[in-house]
Formats: C-alpha cells, sequence, structure tokens
C-alpha cells in the first residue's frame, strides 16, 4: 500500500465517479480501476460497493478514510517542513492574493518587502479566492491576501487595512456630480458585477439588495474591464477604493453614505513552519496601500 493508492482511495470517495477521480488523478480510467482493486485484494475488503450507476463507500471503507486524509496531510507537512529546512527554500515565499487585489496592492508589498528582506525569493500567484484557500490547505502556498471573513479552522489571519467601497458612475451619469451617495439613492440602477467566482461579486450582491438594483447581463472577468464598461454609460459598480485611478476623467468615485467596506488579511496555515515570519511580515504590511 502506497501514498499514491491513498490519494487514489481519496478521489473515488469524494467523485463517487471512476471516470471523474481518474481524470482529477491525472492517470486512465482503467489504471485507476486497477489499483484499487488491488488495494481491495490486499486489505481483503470491499472499498466500494459498485453497480451501474452508482459507487458507495462501504462502512469499512469509511473508517479508513479519515486515517487516509490524515497520513496524507502529515506527508504534505514533513514535505513542507523539509522544503523549508532545504537551503533551496530557505529563502523562498509564494504569496498570492485575488484578482480584484492582487495587481493593486502587490507591486507596493513586494517592494516593502524586498527592502526588509532582500534576500527573499517571492513567488506570486493571482487566483479566486476558493482555489487561494485551497492551496493554503493543501501546503502549496505560503501566504495569501484575502477578504474576511476566511472560516476554517485550520488557517490563520491577521488583518492588513479596510479597504471601502465606492460608487463607480460615467462623468455624465445624474449622481456624478454628488459627493456622497445613499445606496438608495441608486436603486434602479444597472448593476455591473464581476463574474462568478470572484469575492467582489459575492461583496455586492450584499450590499446591494438584488431585489432593488438591475444586475446587468454583462459579466466581467477584471475590475479593468468593469471600469471600461462603467465609463461607457453601460452601468455602475462598486469600486474598492484600492482600484480609484483618480485621474481618470471619464469616472466618478462616489463617497457611500453606508461606509460599506471589505477587510484584508494575511492567511497562512496555523502549523506552517514559518509562522513567525509570516506573522513579522504581516505587521511590516499592515497598512493600506496608496491608490
Amino acid at each position: 500500500m502506497t501514498l499514491r493508492d491513498l490519494s487514489y482511495l481519496l478521489a473515488v470517495a469524494e467523485f463517487r465517479n471512476f471516470s471523474q477521480a481518474a481524470e482529477h488523478c491525472a492517470i486512465s480510467q482503467p489504471t485507476l480501476s486497477t489499483q484499487i482493486k488491488k488495494l481491495e485484494d490486499y486489505l481483503g475488503i470491499d472499498l466500494f460497493l459498485r453497480d451501474k450507476n452508482n459507487i458507495a463507500v462501504t462502512d469499512a471503507c469509511r473508517e479508513i478514510l479519515p486515517i487516509a486524509r490524515r497520513i496524507l496531510d502529515d506527508v504534505r507537512s514533513i514535505r513542507q517542513i523539509a522544503a523549508h529546512a532545504s537551503a533551496r527554500h530557505r529563502n523562498q515565499l509564494s504569496l498570492a492574493a485575488f484578482p480584484s487585489l492582487a495587481s493593486y496592492v502587490l507591486p507596493e508589498y513586494v517592494f516593502r518587502i524586498k527592502q526588509h528582506y532582500p534576500d527573499l525569493k517571492l513567488q506570486l500567484v493571482e487566483e479566486k479566492t476558493h482555489a487561494l484557500i485551497a492551496l493554503l490547505l493543501d501546503k502549496k502556498l505560503d501566504a495569501a491576501l484575502l477578504a474576511l471573513p476566511v472560516e476554517h479552522a485550520a488557517l490563520e489571519y491577521r488583518l492588513l487595512f479596510e479597504d471601502p467601497f465606492t460608487l463607480a458612475v460615467s462623468a455624465d451619469h445624474p449622481l456624478a456630480g454628488l459627493e456622497e451617495v445613499d445606496l438608495n439613492l441608486a436603486a434602479g440602477e444597472n448593476l455591473l458585477l464581476l463574474d462568478e467566482g470572484h469575492c467582489l461579486r459575492d461583496q455586492a450582491l450584499k450590499l446591494c439588495d438584488p431585489a432593488r438594483f438591475v444586475e446587468h447581463d454583462f459579466r466581467a472577468s477584471s475590475l479593468e474591464t468593469l471600469r471600461f464598461m462603467v465609463k461607457n454609460g453601460v452601468g455602475v459598480t462598486l469600486m474598492p477604493s484600492v482600484a480609484i485611478q483618480p485621474e481618470d476623467k471619464d469616472i466618478r468615485y462616489i463617497d457611500i453614505r453606508q461606509r460599506p467596506s471589505r477587510s484584508i488579511a494575511l492567511v497562512w496555515l496555523k502549523t506552517h513552519p514559518r509562522s513567525a515570519l509570516l506573522e513579522t511580515m504581516a505587521k511590516l504590511l499592515a497598512y493600506k496601500p496608496l491608490p
């Protein structure tokens, strides 16, 4: 029985489908089926009950699964400790952020880190929030800049700054002359949002009652696309203050009376072997970058 066997076992138990599990494991379906059958023969038990349309986990397999997860998690921890202890990795750190934050804060944060840790080699990652959390939990990422709340018992975080939202409208929009706006006054406007999976989309929907706003059919993949659409009068959007471009004359950023904001934190695994370094780094980064 090998670690690979355990990973195959967990994949089949998760997907309850040999084809999907094989694709997840990057092997062929016949190879996966053969390996699971070999594992069952080795253990002398059935791990799965199979029929044409369904795969069910046996009672014995259900007891084995948490042990298998724990073993693979411990192995990842050993690899992480060894990697950070080796000369090659000792001065490397992977830092990530989600798309509606990364390009606006990472350049300044990298500058700050390099000033204090000139020999540290940074690997930068940009991904959606759910993917970053998965990378942290799988020990494939050292730290990530995420919007709170991050609800996972295995993760540690330190608040860096509050990032207020503004209402972005075109320069010739009826609301453009206001210094401050109540979101209720903007009800009925075409609300432009990022595509599914972006945390900024979820935050905007929490702040703007979908029953009162008209959610536009357009879905953007970036804040810059949203900015362009707002400039051209397609609709309005919520723009985080780190992304404001005050010199742009074709768009107006209006303060919102309700003062909505997102809380940005540095997040890492509680068991990370370099937690002390990440704590120090959080203090170094703990103020808002200028737009």
